[in-house]
C-alpha cells in the first residue's frame, strides 16, 4: 500500500515523465502537455536491411547516404536515401600511396576493432577505430588513405588513445572525443599531429573549497579527489566550423551539457530561453524505483536549418529541440521496444527534414518527420530569421490554435507588434509569453508615446502648477509683509 501511495505522489509531481504524451516546460518550469513536434514515420531494422548490425554506435548523413559503424560487427554500413543497403564493409584495401609510405605488403587489408564514431566529408570518411587506438581515413572508394594513432601529447604517456567520436572540418582538421580525456575536445591536424584541446569545460569551485585548498600542502592537494572537467559525449561541426558538443551533467557541470564552440575554443551557445538547454529540467534526485532519476544523459546532437538543433537523451529516450536563442521548442520520443520507439538511442542526424535516431538496443533506425505543429514552429522561426516578421506572426497564430499554452508563439507575435509600433498590444503578448525583457522594451516605447502625444498638455500643466506655486509663495510673502506694516 505504501508503494502505491508513493507512486501516486510521484505521478502527481511528474505527470508527464511517465506518460506517452508530448510535453513542454513553461516559464515557471512546469511540465505541460504540448502537441508533438516530431512523429514516427518509419523503422528500419537490421533484418529488413539485410545488414549484420550487432551493436551500432554512430550514424552520420552525407549527401544521399547514411553511414553507420558497428562496434561488435567491426563494420561500416552504408544505406541509400530509400533506406536500402548499399555497402557493408569489414575489410578495407589500401591505396598504393599509403602502402608505399608505410611499407605495407600488397594484398594486406585493414580491419576495424570496436569502432564508435564516424564522420564523412567531401575529403573522405573518418572512423574512430576505438579499440585499435587510431583514426582511419578512407577515400570515397573505401580505400585506406591514412591512419592516425600516434598522438604527441604527454596525456598519452600514461593512457591509451581511444577515440570515440569524431567530426571533421573542411580543412581535414579532426575534432575528437576520446575515452578518459577530460581536458577538452582534441583538435588534431590533417596530418595527424596533435594541436590542442578546445572547448575546455570550466571548473567551478565553491568559496569554501577555494579557501580549504589555500590552506593545504601540495601533498594534501594531491591526495584530494581530482576536480575534473566534464567528459564530452559527442561532437558535430556546422557550416560555420562551429562545434556543437554534448557532455555529461555533473557537480562541476550542472547546467552546461550543450555547447557551441567557436574556432577560438569559446562556448558561444545562447541561453536566452526560460532555462538553459540541458534536456529535462525536472527529475527525481536519489534512489527511486518508480521513475528514472537524475538529469538527462545527452549523447548526441544534430543541427538543421535556421539554427535549430536537437539533442538525444539516452536515459529517457527523449529528443529535445531548441532554437538558436536557446528556447526549447518541443520534446518528443519515448522509451520502448515497439516499432515507433527506441530503447537505447546512441546517435541521431537530420536526413533532409527527417530526423534519424539510431537505436543500439534494437539495432534499428527510427525515422521521425515533423508534425503540423513542428513544421509551423520551424517555419515561423525561419521567417523571423530572414526578417519576414509579418509572415512569422501569421504562422505563430497557427501554432497558438494548435497549442494555446505555447508561450514562445506569443513572444513571436509580440516582437512583430513591437516592430510595427503597436506597443500596448505587444505588451499584452509579451505578458502572456512571460518575456520580461521585451515587455520592458514595449512598455518603455508605450510610455514614451503617451508622453509625446500629450506633451503640450503635460507642459501646460507643469507651467500652471509652477505658476500656482509661485503665486502662492508671493501671496504668503505679501500677507506677511502686510501684517508687519499693520503692527507698526
Amino acid at each position: 500500500m505504501k508503494k502505491i501511495v508513493a507512486l501516486m505522489m510521484i505521478l502527481a509531481l511528474f505527470p508527464l515523465t511517465l506518460g506517452a504524451g508530448s510535453y513542454i516546460y513553461s516559464y515557471w518550469e512546469h511540465a505541460m502537455h504540448s502537441a508533438p513536434g516530431l512523429a514516427f514515420e518509419a523503422s528500419i531494422n537490421a533484418e529488413g536491411l539485410g545488414a549484420n548490425l550487432v551493436s551500432p554506435e554512430d550514424l552520420v548523413v552525407y549527401e544521399d547516404s547514411v553511414y553507420i559503424v558497428d562496434s561488435k560487427a567491426d563494420s561500416l554500413v552504408i544505406i541509400d536515401e530509400d533506406f536500402d543497403l548499399k555497402h557493408e564493409w569489414t575489410e578495407f584495401v589500401m591505396t598504393d600511396a599509403y602502402r608505399e609510405r608505410t611499407g605495407t605488403d600488397m594484398g594486406t587489408v585493414l580491419t576495424l576493432n570496436g569502432p564508435y564514431g564516424v564522420d564523412v566529408t567531401v575529403n573522405g570518411i573518418f572512423i574512430a577505430d576505438t579499440s585499435n587506438n587510431r583514426i582511419v581515413k578512407l577515400n570515397h572508394d573505401f580505400e585506406v588513405v591514412d591512419v592516425f594513432g600516434e598522438i604527441d601529447d604527454p596525456t598519452f604517456d600514461e593512457i591509451k588513445f581511444e577515440p570515440k567520436k569524431i567530426t571533421v572540418d573542411p580543412t581535414n582538421r579532426m575534432y575528437v572525443v576520446a575515452r578518459n580525456i577530460y581536458e577538452g575536445i582534441m583538435e588534431i591536424n590533417s596530418d595527424g599531429t596533435f594541436n590542442r584541446y578546445t572547448g575546455v569545460n570550466p571548473i567551478e569551485l565553491t568559496p569554501f573549497e577555494i579557501f580549504s585548498r589555500s590552506l593545504m600542502t601540495e601533498e594534501q592537494i594531491e591526495q584530494m579527489q581530482l576536480f575534473l572537467p566534464t567528459e564530452y559525449t559527442n561532437v558535430t561541426i556546422d557550416d560555420r566550423n562551429f562545434i556543437y558538443a554534448t557532455s555529461r551533467v555533473s557537480e562541476n557541470n550542472p547546467e552546461n551539457p550543450i555547447q557551441l564552440i567557436n574556432p577560438k575554443g569559446v562556448d558561444v551557445i545562447k541561453r536566452n530561453g526560460y532555462y538553459p538547454p540541458m534536456g529535462d529540467i525536472q527529475y527525481v534526485e536519489g534512489d527511486n524505483s518508480y521513475v528514472v532519476e537524475g538529469p538527462s544523459t545527452l549523447v548526441d546532437i544534430a543541427y538543421t536549418h535556421d539554427g535549430i538543433y536537437t539533442v538525444l537523451d539516452r536515459k529517457r529516450s527523449r529528443l529535445f529541440t531548441y532554437d538558436s536563442e536557446g528556447y526549447l521548442l518541443y520534446i518528443d520520443g519515448e522509451e520502448g521496444k515497439q516499432i515507433d520507439r527506441f530503447s537505447e538511442g546512441v546517435a541521431l542526424d537530420y536526413f533532409g527534414d527527417n530526423l534519424l535516431v539510431l537505436d543500439r538496443g534494437t539495432t534499428t533506425i527510427v525515422v521521425y518527420g515533423h508534425t503540423e505543429f513542428g513544421a509551423y514552429v520551424n517555419e515561423a522561426i525561419h521567417y523571423h530569421n530572414i526578417g519576414e516578421f509579418d509572415k512569422a506572426a501569421e504562422v505563430w497564430e497557427k501554432v497558438i490554435k494548435i497549442n494555446s499554452n505555447y508561450e514562445i508563439a506569443y513572444n513571436g507575435i509580440g516582437k512583430m507588434l513591437l516592430r510595427e509600433g503597436q506597443y500596448k498590444e505587444a505588451m499584452e503578448y509579451f505578458e502572456m509569453g512571460y518575456d520580461q525583457y521585451y515587455y520592458s522594451k514595449a512598455f518603455q516605447e508605450y510610455r514614451n508615446g503617451i508622453i509625446k502625444a500629450n506633451f503640450v498638455w503635460i507642459i501646460s500643466g507643469l507651467v500652471l502648477f509652477a505658476g500656482f506655486l509661485i503665486g502662492r509663495k508671493i501671496y504668503k510673502v505679501y500677507k506677511q509683509g502686510g501684517t508687519i506694516l499693520y503692527d507698526d
